[in-house]
């Protein structure tokens, strides 16, 4: 009992650690009610992050059958007793009191990139300016290195394919994987918006798969060493699988306002498809 205890507390401290938490948690208490578009003129957020800290709030927010959001019971009993009304206070009661690493902190952003994508959601057009550059950046190593990406994955084509696919391939492998994923969070979730946001981010969370051909166009005694060691391929293009899998489905959260394991599915479903989209294209002579 005390164990589940100390874990809503922690859940609290992590909730009130993020400034718009706290402004949500601020606007609740002093105005009893507040509805979405309130909320989010206020915070002047993307929706796909409020939505997302709606969702850390659960527990201390509910939403009415009026679709407006109000305290719970728990939540204005814990916030009184935390003096919430001392942003001060909660500046440095709110801290997080598993104290992580520089190292695994560091990790985690390069994983997840969750801080970026926040970044980003708060002002989707700041997202496409990096998100044509990695096109452009894909399309033109793949026209450099012949390395064709089916959506998640590179290999190489046929001689009989056009010379402008290599410009091209890149682009619409991004394109597929936003149309895929923005499908997928309505099918399994009904989660609509966000779109915007998902355009850019979904693009920067492709970046990784320009590290092989990257590095075998731009670092010329790493390109030997990469193509002639076949298990070190392997093994660098399915880190990049992973990493790439991480950042999309952070990507998809900050957009769509899911938990980070509700977009894993997603990812993870648009990975499997990505797997019988190469076997086809196998099987037709594609590759």
């Amino acid at each position: 009992m005390q164990r589940k205890s100390d874990e809503n507390l922690t859940r609290v401290y992590n909730a009130l650690a993020n400034p718009y938490t706290r402004r949500i948690i601020q606007i609740l208490r002093e105005n009893g009610r507040a509805g979405f578009k309130e909320l989010h003129d206020s915070l002047r957020i993307s929706v796909g992050a409020l939505h997302n800290h709606l969702d850390t709030l659960e527990g201390l927010v509910t939403l009415g059958a009026d679709k407006m959001y109000s305290l719970t019971d728990q939540g204005r009993t814990i916030i009184d007793a935390l003096s919430v009304r001392d942003q001060s206070g909660i500046s440095n009661s709110a801290e997080n009191p598993v104290h992580e690493s520089r190292f695994g902190f560091i990790f985690r952003e390069l994983l997840f990139g969750r801080a970026f994508f926040n970044y980003l959601s708060q002002a989707p057009g700041r997202s496409f300016p990096f998100a044509l550059t990695v096109l452009a950046l894909g399309g033109y190593i793949s026209f450099q290195t012949n390395l064709e990406p089916i959506l998640l994955f590179y290999l190489k084509p046929t001689p009989g394919i056009g010379q402008v696919w290599f410009l091209l391939m890149f682009p619409l492998g991004w394109f597929i994987t936003f149309g895929v994923s923005d499908l997928l969070c309505y099918v399994f979730f009904h989660k609509r918006g966000g779109e915007q946001i998902l355009i850019g981010s979904s693009a920067l969370s492709m970046l990784p798969l320009l590290l092989v051909p990257g590095l075998i166009l731009f670092v010329q005694p790493i390109s030997g060493i990469i193509q002639s060691a076949t298990a070190m391929t392997i093994l660098i293009q399915l880190v990049v699988q992973i990493w790439v899998i991480c950042l999309l489905s952070r990507a998809i959260s900050t957009a769509k306002g899911l938990r980070i394991e509700q977009t894993a599915l997603v990812s993870l479903a648009v990975m499997y498809m990505n797997i019988t989209a190469v076997i086809l294209a196998l099987q037709v002579g594609l590759f």
